[in-house]
């Protein structure tokens, strides 16, 4: 078992993890400010790689159907761990969604995991028109936010 981390796992664990082998991407490493944080990352088998295109493009497309807020290490840990088969370990509760909308296996590390999926759909500020991007085609307005559209 080698399982795709988050920085929350190596910035949060107490070197008592279930795992003596992993895998993450660059960004993850990069997110590691602290020494002691790079010291657990030092004591874990720990390969770090970058996925590939395909998985990549695969989350992209899945995280803007579904308007997921997740970063570029967020997007590219799961991508990871689409290459990879393995599960993906995190407390960080958007990417359990978007992980779970990929039908990625995830676990929690410190915290609990998600028990439903979510959805969102762009909506106008103002009025509340469904919009793809900005204007709002009702009343012009440039203000777009997330609104909940989905629970299942």
């Amino acid at each position: 078992m080698r399982p795709v981390i988050d920085a929350n796992v190596l910035m949060h664990g107490r070197r008592n993890y279930n795992f003596r082998k992993a895998s993450t991407v660059p960004q993850v490493i990069d997110e590691l400010e602290s020494s002691d944080s790079r010291l657990k990352a030092d004591t874990l088998d720990l390969d770090v790689r970058r996925p590939s295109e395909d998985s990549m493009e695969q989350v992209e497309d899945k995280a803007d159907e579904i308007f997921a807020k997740v970063s570029k290490a967020d997007k590219a840990l799961l991508a990871l761990a689409l290459d990879s088969g393995e599960k993906l370990i995190t407390d960080d509760k958007d990417l359990q969604n978007l992980a779970s909308h990929l039908d990625i296996s995830f676990e929690a590390f410190l915290g609990s995991e998600i028990d439903e999926q979510l959805e969102w759909r762009k909506v106008c500020s103002n009025c509340g028109e469904e919009v793809s991007s900005p204007p709002c085609p009702r009343c012009g307005s440039g203000q777009v936010r997330r609104k909940l559209d989905q629970c299942s």
